[in-house]
Formats: structure tokens, sequence, C-alpha cells
């Protein structure tokens, strides 16, 4: 009963801006937010989304201190300085869209972007990416989410799927927890290399949906959540402390 309680602790906002912070350096060293992309965490029971900063901060080192507080409205509660991210309202529409998702990563990972440009669906193809079974929209249009209708034009696109790529742009992908959504942002993306690759061998093979749905139930657990976490931000600290903020795995 005592593990039951401890798993069900509800985090406090402090632990969670460290949370932004840790994310954003851990996607920074996979390369798939560099100087442009962000994340944001929603404080639990509260209107309160923390976002991390935007273009020109060094992803890197990001410290909790430099996160945004946004009203899911869009209201500026606390700017610590430095520059706002231009595409703040994808976070705060899914946000309340979605009032079940605790994290939303906005990404220009190198892989799924390609194979946004060149009109090809996003396919479960290996063991970890068999989450993608349940599809991945495309929202149309390759320009900066910067007004409310673009904002809910591309939330509709996501509509209740985990991840919406962006033509020409990049992706957007949600969670349940931040856990939830650097899972799904760690191998959307590496789900995307091996595709990409694979076609350049002849073709991708895709899991049929039973495989994957399977593979999923297997892949998609507490555990798997934690070690990824831990293992990430291990590696995304040793690269602060010697002096690489960022290190991309090719």
């Amino acid at each position: 009963m005592q593990q039951t309680n401890v798993e069900q602790r509800q985090e406090t906002e402090a632990e969670l801006r460290q949370k932004v912070a840790s994310m954003c350096m851990m996607l920074n060293l996979q390369g798939s937010i560099g100087m442009f992309g962000h994340v944001s965490i929603r404080v639990p029971g509260t209107d309160r989304v923390l976002l991390s900063p935007g273009a020109g901060s060094e992803k890197g080192s990001v410290r909790p201190e430099q996160v945004f507080v946004f009203h899911i409205d869009g209201e500026i509660l606390e700017h610590p300085g430095g520059e706002v991210p231009l595409e703040w309202r994808i976070h705060t529409q899914i946000h309340r869209d979605r009032p079940e998702i605790m994290s939303v990563t906005h990404l220009h990972a190198q892989h799924s972007t390609l194979l946004g440009i060149a009109g090809r669906d996003i396919v479960p193809v290996f063991l970890h990416g068999a989450f993608l079974y349940t599809g991945v929209p495309v929202w149309n249009d390759p320009r900066l989410v910067v007004s409310d209708p673009q904002a809910a034009s591309l939330s509709a696109a996501l509509g209740k799927n985990v991840a919406v790529q962006m033509r020409g742009h990049g992706s957007v992908i949600v969670g349940e927890s931040a856990e939830v959504a650097f899972f799904r942002s760690t191998f959307f993306e590496e789900n995307a290399r091996k595709q990409v690759e694979a076609e350049v061998l002849g073709g991708a093979l895709s899991l049929t949906p039973d495989e994957a749905a399977d593979c999923a139930r297997g892949t998609f657990n507490p555990r798997l959540l934690r070690l990824l976490w831990e293992y990430y931000e291990r590696k995304a600290r040793q690269a602060l402390a010697n002096n690489q903020p960022w290190t991309f795995e090719g």
C-alpha cells in the first residue's frame, strides 16, 4: 500500500519545472528540438502550463527558472526573460482541447520531418514504434503556428491521436504524463529513422495491426517509461557536465 501511495503522489510545480528542463535537454541530446522546438507540462488540477524557452535558448542546458508559465487561455503568468516561443499557442490550445493530456512536445526531428516532406505516412516499422498503429494524421500547412485559428486547426488535425505531422515543418506529440510524451517523442523519431533507412534498402515493411497492437502492449509500460527517462537524463547531464550540451545520436 505504501508503494501505491508513493506512485500516486502529485508532483509539485517545482518538480514539474525540473521535468520541463530535463525534457528539453534529453530531446536536444536526441537532436529532436534544437533551436526552435519546445515542450510543455500542465500542472495537474490547475490552468497553469509550464513551457520551455523559445528560439535562441540553449536547449542542452535549460534550467527550471527559465521556464515560462502560461494560463491555459494564453496569458503569460510568469515571464523569466528570454524569448517567448512563437508557437506557444500549440501548447495552450491542445491542453484546452485535450484535458487528459499533461505534456506536449513540438519537435523538428530530422527523419520524421523528412517523411512529411516526402508525403509519406509514418507507420510502425519496429517494436518500440508499435504505438503508432493508431495512425499519424498530417496537418497540411508548413507555416508557423502564430494565430488562434492555426492552433485550433492543428489541434483538430491531431484529434484524439498521440501525434500529428506538420508538413514541411515538424511534428507535435502528446502524452498523459511527461514520461509518456518523452517515450512517444523518442520512438516517434527512431521509428521514422528506421522507416527512412528501410526505404533506401528497397522498402519499409510495416507491422501488421495485430502485431503492432501486441507489441505496443508489451513495450508501453511504467517500467520502460521510467528506465528510458532515467537513461537519457543521465546522458544529458553527463553531456552538460562535459561542456557538450548538444550531442546528436544518429
